[in-house]
């Protein structure tokens, strides 16, 4: 495991020479865990084509804490491929987690806990492409948890075929703008609930995903709406 916490590095690069630059942390050869906690600074994790693209295609956790400059995931050119946990907490500057064309490589990520990201408009980013027919499978994902997101206005916004083959437990709090989940056809054949928070032994569950989604959208904002008027009366 490794920890980066509490630097002002401006973005992680294992640097080659026998000097350190400045806003620079060299990195070990192979990586499986990483957590990067509290990094005020870093917008980028690493610059296009870095090394690390290659280093960190062996990671299988990675935890993303309180980088409230961080914009995005991953360059381009990254690869998750043996990714299995993926936790991203307190980051307020992410709008989207990582683009559809990325998210192809999260073949083995089998958790995924976003929480406290007041920017977050969708987890998969839409690529603006009208003619991009994706099937974005994550065959190995059990564990969805979306927390705290206010501006999360959806799950992607893309029209994109969403299959979980294996998703077991997805818990949705406090995401009030989440309006859907999808805009494309969606599956989770093994899905029976939507939990309103972790310790939530009941859910709620209007037929499948989508609709589950749909349903605690109307409801929240009903019952927002009776607050105000109450709050007038």
């Amino acid at each position: 495991m490794l920890a980066v916490l509490d630097c002002n590095f401006k973005e992680l690069s294992p640097y080659g020479g026998n000097v350190i630059e400045e806003n620079e942390v060299r990195m070990p050869s192979k990586i499986r865990n990483l957590m990067l906690d509290y990094l005020p600074k870093i917008i980028h994790l690493w610059k296009q084509d870095s090394p690390l693209d290659h280093i960190c295609a062996s990671l299988e956790t990675l935890k993303v804490w309180r980088c409230n400059s961080l914009i995005n995931l991953a360059s381009s050119s990254t690869s998750f491929q043996n990714l299995t946990t993926l936790d991203v907490w307190n980051c307020k500057e992410i709008a989207e987690l990582i683009t559809a064309s990325k998210v192809q490589s999260l073949v083995h990520l089998v958790e995924m806990t976003i929480r406290k990201c007041e920017t977050m408009k969708e987890v998969v980013a839409d690529e603006g492409d009208d003619e991009a027919t994706y099937e974005i499978i994550f065959r190995e994902l059990k564990r969805l948890e979306l927390q705290c997101l206010p501006s999360l206005r959806s799950f992607c916004t893309g029209n994109y075929t969403f299959r979980f083959p294996s998703l077991e437990q997805v818990i949705v709090s406090e995401c009030l703008s989440l309006k859907s989940f999808c805009q494309g056809a969606l599956s989770t054949p093994k899905l029976e609930r939507v939990q309103l928070n972790r310790t939530d032994s009941e859910g709620r569950w209007a037929g499948d995903l989508g609709a589950t989604i749909e349903q605690l959208y109307m409801e929240q904002n009903v019952q927002i709406s009776e607050e105000k008027t109450e709050d007038t009366i």
